[in-house]
């Protein structure tokens, strides 16, 4: 486990950062002191103990610095700190607990500090920490578990399906764009050995025939999901139908119930929050 002074030492480094744009995470720094190391339990347990208290872990930042930091600790096109979380030598349990416990960054720390609106049909990103809540399960890797055997199959036919309209919206630095419109555009070009909808149904098979571990990795994410359908803030719950959505095209079984669920309460959201549920239960989720 790690030690108080360490753990604080993270912290700063993640937190304790001017709020610039390009964050500043995209901008050029000095060499900085290493608070990871190169062993992926280190990601791990910061991820494992920030879970446990973030509302007074995360008090003395601002709301802005919060939302950077954890964009920056759980997307992966910012940092391995989520993708070491995956692949850390810990017990199977103590991983399946921890996702679990993501919940309580939700609770504790969107659910206070996110501004209470939707994002998906707003015209303008509206703070850091919205964006983070609302993109979570998009961005980051803690949503798949699935090691497919036809990744770069997969890899190109998404490439060759992304406009330049869905490039633009990514939270990257103008030069990254770049980079991924010219990847979308050679995808788009090449030719592809199978059609999407082979893929899509090789994916399918996959997902049909995944072990038991793996899962339990995604009921313990749909947990998080289906908990933040009950939060007081709409950005958790439009986050919550996020994830589901996304998963309802491949996991029906598992996310559809927990949307219907939604959809059947007696003291629904706003209009906008059903028109977006049933979006989600239909896999049209962007």
């Amino acid at each position: 486990m790690k030690t108080k002074d360490l753990y604080q030492k993270q912290l700063q480094y993640i937190f304790d950062r001017p709020v610039t744009e390009p964050a500043w995470y995209w901008s050029p720094r000095e060499e900085e002191e290493d608070v990871f190391g190169e062993d992926p339990l280190a990601a791990f347990e910061f991820i494992e103990r920030l879970c446990q208290h973030p509302q007074s872990d995360l008090a003395p930042y601002s709301d802005d610095q919060v939302g950077l930091g954890l964009n920056f600790i759980f997307d992966n096109s910012c940092s391995n700190l989520a993708c070491d979380f995956k692949t850390a030598k810990v017990p199977f349990k103590r991983r399946e607990e921890t996702l679990r416990n993501l919940f309580v960054l939700f609770r504790d720390i969107f659910n206070t500090r996110c501004v209470a609106r939707t994002s998906a049909d707003s015209k303008s990103v509206l703070s850091h920490i919205n964006y983070i809540c609302y993109m979570f399960w998009d961005v980051s890797p803690l949503s798949q578990w699935l090691e497919f055997n036809n990744r770069e199959e997969i890899a190109s036919s998404f490439m060759g399906n992304l406009s330049d309209l869905d490039i633009e919206k990514f939270d990257l630095p103008a030069e990254i764009k770049g980079l991924i419109r010219k990847q979308a555009a050679a995808a788009r070009s090449g030719a592809a050995k199978k059609s999407g909808e082979e893929i899509f149904s090789d994916v399918l098979n996959q997902y049909a025939n995944m072990n038991a571990e793996t899962e339990a990795y995604y009921k313990a994410i749909v947990y998080v999901m289906e908990q933040c359908l009950w939060l007081d803030n709409p950005a958790c719950v439009e986050s919550g139908l996020h994830g589901l959505g996304h998963m309802a095209t491949f996991l029906p079984n598992i996310a559809v119930p927990r949307i219907d669920k939604y959809l059947n309460r007696k003291n629904k959201a706003d209009q906008s929050l059903t028109d977006y549920a049933h979006a989600a239960r239909a896999g049209m989720i962007q």
